[in-house]
């Protein structure tokens, strides 16, 4: 199911990640922020498809997790903790309250799973907006950076690209470990795992905290880049949609998935809105809609199936994929 990738694959993911780490040294500081809110996303998407891609659970939380780990940055780093200090501390923390919600809201499948972790998400933003400690709906402001724009920029492109990579290398030893496996057993048929022997609650609860931790800290990320939160902003329920989006236009259950639907769809996003000024919101609709019509399981997986089929099998792939939503 899961091969592991050869040594010409990691030499190309090794190039990929040491461009990223050279772009700065080249580029504008405006187009340093763009690739910073690329890896915001896709670490939002890869986070989600450990419990929606690979378990097969869909769910709405990655916000939660995101304001979760923002707000106790802000609150930390004004008692004087260090930012880096923060970062882990959030995402334990939010790995805590994903053990502890898990628990009872994994019982629940399909929509009614997902309309809990919608819950989830109203719930925290609800809680910043009326407790002291985070401001209340006057937001809370951050001790500010030291430092000129271009530290500014490259100190924060750096930590969310750090972020990245380390959500990107858990999920990939995940997916060639026994409970990738596991996972996706229980998001083919979970009653036949059970019976094969696989804890299923042990193992949903394992991908839903992994689900939170990464969201936690892109958030503390976020957090101090801003140096200024509110709750609607943090828990806005669109990371969560970004998130889903991003993986299905990518590939779900996929390693790469995450990043290539978040890349793609990004930059699309951006060039849409400088072409189209006026319609750009309705042209990304429509994208998004053709590509879950032709493309239900993402890129990733029609390039599998090109690659083990050859180009000339590209139409017949579309037209198989179409007649899926024939009743």
């Amino acid at each position: 199911m899961f091969k592991p990738w050869s040594k010409i694959q990691w030499f190309l993911m090794g190039m990929g990640v040491f461009a990223l780490i050279l772009m700065p040294s080249f580029s504008e500081n405006d187009v340093i922020r763009k690739w910073m809110d690329i890896l915001m996303i896709a670490i939002l998407a890869t986070s989600w498809n450990f419990i929606g891609g690979l378990t097969g659970y869909p769910s709405f939380a990655p916000a939660a997790f995101f304001g979760l780990g923002a707000y106790i940055t802000a609150i930390l780093m004004n008692a004087g903790f260090n930012f880096f200090l923060t970062l882990a501390i959030g995402s334990a923390f939010g790995g805590v309250i994903a053990l502890l919600l898990g628990i009872p809201i994994l019982r629940l499948r399909g929509h009614y799973f997902a309309i809990a972790t919608f819950g989830v998400a109203e719930f925290f933003r609800e809680m910043a907006d009326n407790l002291r400690i985070t401001g209340g709906g006057d937001g809370i402001n951050l001790p500010q950076i030291i430092g000129g724009p271009d530290y500014f920029t490259r100190f924060f492109y750096f930590s969310m690209l750090g972020v990245a990579v380390l959500a990107f290398l858990v999920q990939y030893f995940v997916t060639r470990h026994r409970l990738g496996y596991g996972l996706v057993a229980i998001r083919e048929n979970e009653d036949a795992a059970a019976m094969t022997g696989i804890d299923t609650t042990k193992y949903k609860i394992i991908a839903f905290v992994l689900s939170s931790v990464f969201p936690a800290m892109a958030g503390g990320v976020y957090a101090y880049r801003a140096a200024f939160l509110e709750p609607i902003d943090v828990f806005d329920i669109l990371f969560s949609i970004k998130a889903i989006v991003m993986t299905m236009l990518g590939g779900v259950g996929t390693v790469m998935g995450p990043l290539v639907g978040s890349f793609l769809m990004e930059y699309l996003a951006d060039y849409l809105w400088s072409a189209f000024t006026e319609f750009h919101s309705m042209l990304l609709g429509i994208i998004i809609v053709l590509s879950v019509l032709f493309l239900p399981r993402g890129l990733m997986h029609l390039f599998q199936e090109l690659r083990l089929k050859g180009w000339r099998s590209l139409g017949a792939i579309l037209r198989n994929n179409i007649q899926r939503f024939r009743v």
